[in-house]
């Protein structure tokens, strides 16, 4: 799920729409689990205010509506207790509407609060992931890139070096863990569809790799060649031509990354299945979003979806041969 769900805190409210008789002339109710304590009975069309408040709340509530519709507007907090449960903070707005005839109504809208103040929680969990842990390796990082290029560090210091790039690694595993948990966090409750290990080897002689990323192809080019180096594998940073040399070749596997230019994988994907392409594809992308592992496993032709960096452990069970 996006952030964007989780930022709309008003998108289940419950209105109504009244006229200058105090009766409701529109409404929609999302749920009465709650505002239910606020309602003595559900509305209908036509019923008049009056009957629908609780008693209690009743005679502020009619003032109120008549302030309205003399121009004013409210937006007021009700904390509805509501036995073996934790309260109910409900903020009720007010606001006069006036129609291009001249009429003139009031709208109430009911907004749980409490939903409101949990995404506020949510937003400012993240803020604090975002601004404060997620910065921290991403200024190591670049503070240790740059030690490669003292003065002082030989080229033929290469214990050094790796004592640098052990820092770097070690610093890139702390921010792809508050990455992943920033994930999970704005996609709880959202289950993902995992992809099973294929138990049977694809005899993967020739492979093809698809990635708008060069250096990410030559990477991948040389864990798939470091135990086979009669191994074909074919490199194409450009989808387009990638799809160009699969009309006269057949390989036995696709390595293929989604967030590409111009044309993606899940568009790479179409055009493989409109050719009848019976080639086996293997994901490899850096997306952690559950929507992408629910979206490949609908493809036939996906056989796993392997997140990045590709280690040849990830891939083995596929290409060994």
């Amino acid at each position: 799920m996006k952030l964007s769900t989780h930022c709309d805190c008003y998108s289940d409210n419950s209105y109504f729409l009244l006229d200058k008789n105090n009766q409701i002339i529109f409404f929609r109710i999302h749920s009465t689990e709650k505002i239910g304590y606020f309602l003595r009975k559900n509305p209908s069309i036509g019923d008049s205010i009056v009957e629908i408040i609780s008693q209690k709340y009743e005679k502020t509530f009619l003032k109120l509506v008549a302030d309205c519709f003399s121009g004013d507007s409210f937006s007021i907090e009700k904390r509805l207790k509501i036995k073996d449960c934790d309260d109910v903070l409900l903020q009720i707005v007010l606001t006069p509407v006036f129609s291009g005839n001249g009429q003139s109504m009031v709208s109430c809208t009911l907004i749980d609060n409490n939903r409101k103040s949990n995404q506020m929680k949510l937003l400012d969990e993240y803020s604090r992931l975002t601004s404060h842990d997620l910065r921290a390796p991403i200024t190591n990082i670049l503070s240790l890139s740059t030690l490669i290029n003292f003065p002082d560090l030989e080229s033929s210091d290469t214990s050094r070096v790796r004592e640098i790039l052990k820092d770097i690694n070690y610093q890139a595993e702390k921010l792809d863990d508050i990455i992943k948990m920033l994930n999970r966090l704005v996609n709880q409750g959202h289950d993902t569809v995992g992809f099973t290990t294929e138990t049977t080897k694809i005899d993967s002689k020739h492979i093809v790799l698809v990635d708008d990323d060069s250096l990410t192809n030559k990477l991948h080019y040389m864990i798939l060649t470091k135990h086979n180096k009669n191994r074909k594998v074919v490199q194409f940073d450009e989808p387009a031509q990638a799809l160009k040399y699969l009309e006269t070749n057949v390989p036995d596997l696709i390595l293929l990354d989604l967030n590409m230019p111009e044309i993606d994988g899940w568009m790479f994907l179409e055009f493989l299945e409109k050719r009848g392409s019976v080639v086996d594809v293997v994901i490899i992308s850096s997306t952690i979003d559950p929507a992408d592992l629910n979206k490949a496993s609908l493809y036939p032709s996906v056989k796993d979806f392997l997140m990045k960096p590709l280690t040849y452990d990830k891939i083995k069970h596929l290409i060994d041969d």
